[in-house]
């Protein structure tokens, strides 16, 4: 899989490749995971983020928060329609 370091410019090159595909700005995308940490992560570079509640994986007392949660994709759906 690689070092952190590879692992984090794999992401940044697939968000930007990503972003251009969709003509947005890297930084209007919405990371969505199902890992608490994904979105911790990710909050932290400042990015908006959602999680996908599974078992066990419920959001931490610690760190930046998801800004959205969901209990699944179409709940998550829901909640950026709303928002946008």
């Amino acid at each position: 899989m690689g070092s952190p370091a590879r692992q984090i410019v794999a992401v940044f090159t697939y968000r930007v490749a990503a972003a251009g595909a969709l003509q947005a700005d890297p930084g209007a995308i919405c990371p969505v995971a199902c890992h608490i940490w994904d979105t911790i992560g990710a909050a932290a570079a400042g990015r908006q983020t959602a999680l996908v509640l599974r078992e066990g994986n419920a959001p931490l007392d610690v760190g930046p928060q998801p800004d959205l949660i969901g209990k699944d994709l179409d709940a998550i759906a829901d909640q950026l329609i709303e928002r946008f």
